[in-house]
């Protein structure tokens, strides 16, 4: 090419770079020069912070309710079997996540819409899960449990809202895969501090004024996170959506600033001046909030931005994504929850142990202990994605890592339910079977978090580059989030049943082995997913092709590729 194009191109290269909003500007530009991006050179950190409490809120309420998930529907009702209640569990489980299912469509294309907006629809889901918590906290039968937890499904959609709002704070690709990997690394802080929360502030016989509700204290403290969030999210981010960035905001947040501005607002109007005594004006007849000029009223600004027609969003790549996403959110949302209801159960007669699949019983933890097992799950979560995920997404790709993380579940789920066995051995010494258990559960949660950590933040970023369009981003997101309900509503309450008849019959291990096939089965539909180009698949009538902007540091892995 000669040297006369090549000025031009690399000038328009750097007129199309993302401007810098909130400083940073810096610490981008070092890192621009390396050719690398770390946490600390993100733009927009005061936005990712607000984001990254509400994205802590969800995991921190759910996994402290698993904690004492057991001991809770045993208060309900005293005379239930372990069958029973892991039966009530997965209805606990899946009861939210399809109330989620129903109304996930509905508040994306709400957060899409110009009578909403991210914003609107992320603060009513934060309030509404605040809400919810409290209303559990205080439930003293099952029916209400199950009450509570369908208002706060039906009322959310936080975590697609959450995704889709950081990708439209990070255009530029290098930007947006680090800031997006924030979230799962704020999942994973949640759902190390929740366990805890659950295992420390509940108690069976319950406290002072709140003897009466003995499951209370966790809620109210999970509450206490969302309406931080919200309070955050109403008075510190800004709106991405595009419609709004030529408006005043959402039809809430303009009646909002009509409401405060209106006792101070002073009169723009104008006073009639005595044509006498022109520098003396007399008359008080005056015109109060004159109109001011629209900036509407601009061309450009008015021109409205072209939208993909919703049949249109489903391209194959979508679809696929999609597919390989149910499985996967479902399986891993599964483990989770039985795990924990595994722990809780008690010990089986060694006489009726027999090694290798016809053994039953789980390890007849209590709450406390339950904690720390579960919170385990968080403390590794965090310490792999803050320090080898990067490093090895940076590497091999997004994709690749994906891919060969899954193949990590399958085995952690078949080893799941053989700590029982080991729990059960007769062993005269007390420490040293409680020692070799520990080190089963600790192997099994390792093997099971090193895949979560490969496959969660690679699948934000795959249903975020699956996008077709830019005006459907918010929809993509909040569909990955409705399909993971999907899934997450679907197969605990099918696994947890098979886990109680498995405990009937001696067997506690079906339930595990049947997540270890259903991981088998994410392996291989996560062949037909390919890495997307992030809203540039689809150009509408009007617009002209956008090209993405890569990084030396990204050139020559598109992730993986196919």
């Amino acid at each position: 090419m000669p040297d006369s194009q090549v000025a031009p191109s690399s000038a328009i290269a750097k007129q199309q770079e993302p401007l810098i909003v909130n400083g940073d500007v810096e610490a981008q530009a070092q890192a621009r020069a390396k050719g690398k991006v770390s946490y600390s050179s993100l733009p927009n950190k005061k936005q990712l912070a607000i984001l990254c409490i509400a994205r802590l809120a969800d995991p921190l309420a759910a996994s402290s309710i698993q904690t004492y998930m057991f001991y809770q529907l045993r208060f309900f009702n005293p005379s239930a079997s372990e069958a029973l209640i892991s039966t009530q569990a997965g209805i606990i489980v899946g009861s939210k996540t399809a109330a989620q299912v129903c109304t996930g469509m509905l508040w994306g294309r709400l957060a899409d819409s110009e009578y909403g907006g991210r914003k609107t629809v992320l603060m009513i889901g934060l309030i509404c899960s605040g809400i919810s918590c409290i209303g559990y906290g205080l439930s003293k039968t099952f029916v209400s449990a199950v009450a509570w937890q369908v208002f706060g499904g039906a009322m959310s959609s936080n975590v697609g809202i959450v995704r889709c709002v950081v990708a439209e704070l990070n255009p530029e690709k290098r930007y947006r895969t680090r800031a997006l990997l924030l979230l799962p690394l704020f999942a994973n802080a949640g759902m190390l501090l929740g366990p805890l929360v659950g295992g420390l502030l509940s108690s069976e016989n319950g406290n002072g004024v709140l003897k009466a509700f003995p499951y209370a204290p966790p809620n109210i403290f999970a509450a206490a996170i969302y309406t931080i969030a919200a309070i955050s999210v109403f008075l510190g981010l800004e709106e991405t959506l595009e419609h709004f960035k030529h408006h005043e905001g959402s039809i809430i947040q303009r009646l909002w600033k009509k409401v405060t501005t209106r006792s101070h607002t002073p009169s723009h109007g104008y006073t009639v001046i005595d044509s006498s005594e022109p520098n003396s004006p007399e008359s008080t007849v005056t015109l109060v909030n004159f109109p001011e000029p629209s900036s509407n009223s601009n061309s450009g600004a008015s021109k409205p931005k072209a939208r993909l027609p919703f049949r249109r969003i489903w391209t194959w790549n979508v679809l696929c994504t999609m597919l390989a996403h149910f499985i996967i959110a479902g399986h891993i949302a599964t483990f989770t929850n039985l795990w924990a209801i595994f722990l809780s159960t008690p010990l089986s007669d060694p006489k009726t142990q027999h090694a290798p699949f016809q053994f039953s019983g789980g390890l007849s933890m209590q709450p406390r202990e339950v904690g720390f097992a579960m919170s385990t799950l968080g403390a590794i979560g965090v310490t792999l994605q803050l320090v080898i995920y990067p490093m090895l997404n940076d590497r091999f790709g997004t994709i690749r890592i994906w891919r060969a993380a899954l193949f990590v579940f399958p085995v952690a789920y078949a080893l799941a339910p053989f700590p029982a066995l080991i729990g059960s051995l007769e062993i005269t010494s007390v420490s040293g079977r409680a020692i070799i258990v520990w080190i089963s559960v600790g192997f099994v949660l390792l093997l099971f978090v090193v895949g979560r950590t490969g496959v969660t933040p690679a699948t934000t970023l795959l249903i975020n580059d699956c996008t077709p369009h830019p005006s459907v981003r918010g929809t993509i997101h909040t569909a990955g989030t409705v399909i993971g309900n999907l899934s997450r509503s679907f197969f605990p309450v099918i696994a947890f049943a098979i886990f109680g008849k498995g405990l009937e019959v001696g067997v506690v291990g079906l339930g595990f082995w049947c997540l270890a096939c259903l991981g088998i089965l994410a392996c291989v539909a996560s062949r037909w997913v390919e890495q997307g180009s992030n809203g540039r698949e689809i150009v509408l009538e009007g617009e002209e092709p956008v090209q993405e902007q890569q990084t030396s540091g990204n050139v020559g892995h598109k992730n993986g590729g196919k």
